[in-house]
């Protein structure tokens, strides 16, 4: 897809100025932490995708790539910070540059800008995992199984089918929230229909034979069927306007012993109890600060869960990709899963006390109507606000939040004004008062009534059946849905499993030889275990060692890009990804790397110089394909173990008579190159179980090598007659034999200035010889051609050769037998 050949950074993030030349191979990066080397994979990053993922996701606040992208001192002109890859793409093979500055990051100049070139390039752009640092590597073998299902998926590009499916587990559960009150709504609507038809249960036999009973009293034909169409009053001759609305005594003497049993029910002890027990509960939660304002704010999230719409915030109406913003508020959600469970027991402990409510309220409502009828009419104000409070108090207890509003809600439920009874009583009175019906008026006014009250129970029934329906079909779809994406998941899983364990086993073949895994997806999570040693399977963080881990992490992020990109997986930054991995497994990384993925361009940074001579030993990375950061200063930016560099700033520094400085500088670049220099050359040196080798065992180890190599390439030379060879190996290594003699001379003078601050007795004149030898020392190390230093092969065998890198300068070591 794309490889990387050169990049220039100029004022981004901690870099001033810097240009690197990848040639579309690996390449590393090596420094120590603060050098500046993932300011190159946030460089490399933001051409790329026009994004930097350290400056961005949770945690980071106010941080933007336009503000904070550019380095500190053009913070105020982002417009001079300016990141230019130049790369090689494929299909066709196509040169392109690539050049992008923070002031706009969202557009980038593509040279040439070819459809076939953009398109590419928006595949990379879709692809930012192509960049990996080890806080994102380890998340995939720590995190929980739901967490690690977005995250896998997020890398597969599935992170839709979780969000389809998240989003139909809601409605559907949404969908059946609905159900309760429909269910209450229909209960009530049942008892008051039971209660004028003054039957038990509510069946077509006992609805059509109480009708029938009064439709033959006024002579009206039976009716043989009941159906949504029926009307119990058909036949029924309609009241003239100008006759008055009685009041059916019958019916109304009903509604005020319904009332009396609703209040009862609400005022019982029991329902004190049961309001109380529930009102401690959410006193507990509200006492409690952290769970107080957990609920708050699992309210508040699952309200901005359902607003999201379009590309912003719905509170801030800051900008967000509507897919990222609702994963982020369900993360939060997710979060306060407990207090979630505490809100649906106390919810459920709640609901029998709103349906009492509801109850009451119908109830009065009722007999409000009647009293209206009455002449003169029964004022029932106070039953009115009752009736007013009873609706607000259920409100506030579905609401649930505020927690004060509810608990003040319970406190008072069962209280019921002293006043609303004598109300009752009173049209108790006036109904008893009223002359009895005749016998047709008393079966007028039934019809009337139970044709009205079952009117609302049918709407009442057919909300909760299409809300029933509904959920019904939701939750199917909801079930088909992740039955479905489960299965299909578990098939690219199986495949990403297998692919991670082989692997995992070849990095550590040497004693999980037969180690195995499990990826296991189940209803928006990815559970994940690994064999231990053939003692079952645990989480990774169980007991493999966070090295192990680290490996995992790398192997299971490498299989999965595998299974995304196939052959288009050209590229990958990896940014100090195996800081952990122990030194015995380091080499085989490297191999890994180098067998599994001869196509992919890996750049890789990393602190450790062992890490970079593994890379460099296993033929990882050529010897030309790596950069050293020796340190970073906020002016400059990194500043690489470069030779021309290194001399230039001695030189720089004698200029101004700053003895100590320059030995300081030489002293550590020595150090530097002489451990380059008995890698390259196999020579002995102490071994330090630290590590930490100093420049008098590393460049005398150095120059005793090379004066073997060149004893043993002028014999080998001989043995084979080659008389020229022979002459020519000598003049260099009795040149060299001068060189290392008169660096030897000067030597004590490099110790001295920097340990014993004799600094203050050498002027400029006393150092520059110094310079000068170890200078022409190093030199003496090298290929006259190329400059590169000579090396040694093979490494860990009998040295056969030495040669350089562009090979112009070979000495045969094999003497003829």
């Amino acid at each position: 897809m794309i490889r990387i050949d050169s990049i220039k950074i100029d004022d981004f993030r901690g870099i001033r100025h810097l240009k690197l030349d990848l040639k579309g191979k690996n390449f590393a990066i090596c420094g120590a932490n603060g050098t500046g080397k993932s300011g190159v994979v946030d460089a490399l990053e933001f051409a790329l995708t026009g994004n930097v993922s350290r400056l961005s996701g949770e945690g980071k606040g106010n941080i933007t790539v336009k503000q904070h992208g550019p380095h500190v001192d053009r913070r105020d002109d982002p417009a001079k910070a300016r990141v230019t890859v130049t790369a090689t793409i494929s299909a066709p093979i196509r040169v392109v540059t690539i050049s992008r500055s923070p002031n706009s990051p969202a557009a980038a100049d593509v040279v040439p800008g070819d459809p076939a070139i953009l398109k590419v390039l928006r595949n990379v752009e879709t692809h930012p995992e192509i960049v990996l640092s080890r806080r994102e590597l380890i998340r995939y073998v720590l995190a929980t199984p739901g967490k690690r299902a977005e995250e896998v998926q997020a890398l597969l590009h599935l992170d839709q089918v979780e969000r389809v499916r998240v989003g139909l587990q809601k409605l559907a559960n949404t969908c059946e929230k609905q159900l309760n009150p429909l269910n209450a709504t229909v209960k009530t609507a049942e008892d008051s229909l039971l209660r004028v038809l003054g039957v038990t249960e509510m069946t077509k036999t006992s609805i059509l034979g109480a009708s029938n009973a009064h439709r033959q009293v006024l002579g009206l034909p039976a009716l043989v069927d009941l159906t949504e169409a029926t009307s119990l009053k058909d036949g029924l001759a309609t009241p003239q306007p100008t006759q008055p609305q009685r009041i059916p005594k019958a019916q109304a003497l009903a509604e005020v012993r319904a009332a009396r049993e609703a209040l009862a029910e609400i005022a019982s002890n029991a329902a004190a109890e049961l309001a109380a027990d529930v009102a401690t509960e959410l006193s507990v939660l509200a006492s409690d600060p952290a769970l107080a304002e957990g609920v708050s704010r699992e309210s508040f999230y699952q309200t901005g869960m359902r607003l999201v719409d379009g590309g912003a915030c719905p509170l801030c109406d800051r900008p967000w990709n509507p897919a990222e913003l609702k994963a982020h508020i369900q993360e939060k959600i997710d979060q306060l899963r407990e207090v979630s469970l505490r809100r649906e027991a106390a919810e459920t402990k709640i609901a029998p006390l709103t349906d009492s409510l509801r109850k009451v309220r119908a109830a009065i409502d009722s007999l409000i109507g009647f009293g209206k009828l009455a002449t003169p009419p029964v004022d029932m104000q106070t039953g009115g606000k009752y009736s007013a409070s009873c609706e607000k108090a259920t409100k506030v207890l579905m609401a649930f939040v505020p927690l004060s509003d509810t608990i003040s809600a319970l406190g008072s439920i069962s209280v019921v004004p002293h006043s609303v009874l004598g109300e009752i009583d009173e049209l108790e009175t006036v109904v008893g008062k009223l002359p009895e019906p005749s016998a047709q008026d008393a079966a007028r006014d039934w019809l009337v009534i139970v044709q009205e009250r079952l009117e609302v129970w049918r709407e009442a029934k057919r909300k909760k059946d299409f809300a029933t329906e509904q959920a019904k079909k939701a939750r199917q779809a909801s079930d088909i849905y992740s039955e479905t994406s489960d299965a299909v998941l578990g098939e690219i899983y199986a495949a990403v499993e297998q692919d991670f364990a082989a692997l995992y086993r070849f990095v550590n073949r040497d004693d999980e030889g037969r180690f195995e895994a499990k990826l296991v997806p189940s209803m928006g999570k990815l559970g994940f275990d690994v064999d231990f040693y053939g003692r079952g399977f645990f989480p990774p963080g169980a007991y493999h060692s966070e090295g192990h881990q680290d490996s995992m992490g790398l192997c299971l992020y490498l299989a999965l890009m595998r299974h995304l990109q196939g052959p288009e997986f050209t590229l990958a930054v990896l940014d100090d990804v195996l800081m952990s991995v122990d030194a015995s497994h380091r080499r085989e990384v490297c191999a890994l790397l180098k067998k599994e993925f001869p196509d992919t361009q890996f750049v890789m940074t990393t602190h450790d110089p062992i890490w970079l001579r593994h890379m460099k030993t296993e033929g990882l990375i050529g010897a030309q394909s790596a950069v050293q950061f020796r340190t970073w200063n906020i002016d400059h930016g990194p500043i690489q173990w470069d030779e021309r560099d290194v001399w230039t700033e001695i030189d720089d520094y004698l200029k101004v008579n700053d003895v100590r400085g320059a030995a300081g500088l030489l002293r550590h670049f020595l150090e530097f190159a002489s451990a380059e220099l008995c890698h390259r050359l196999c020579a002995p040196v102490g071994f330090r179980g630290d590590a930490q080798y100093q420049l008098g065992e590393l460049l005398p180890a150095a120059v005793s090598r090379m004066r073997r190599v060149y004893a043993n390439a002028r014999r080998a030379a001989n043995s084979w007659n080659q008389t020229d060879v022979m002459a020519e190996i000598a003049v260099r290594e009795s040149k060299f034999a001068v060189l290392a003699e008169t660096s030897n001379t000067e030597r004590w003078q490099v110790n001295a200035a920097v340990h014993y601050n004799s600094w203050d007795n050498l002027d400029r004149a006393d150092f520059s010889p110094v310079v000068t030898a170890f200078q022409d020392l190093l030199h003496g190390f090298t290929c006259p051609d190329c400059a590169g230093y000579l090396r040694v092969s093979p490494e860990r065998e009998t040295p056969e050769s030495v040669r350089c890198d562009c090979g112009k300068t070979t000495m045969n070591l094999r003497e003829r037998t």
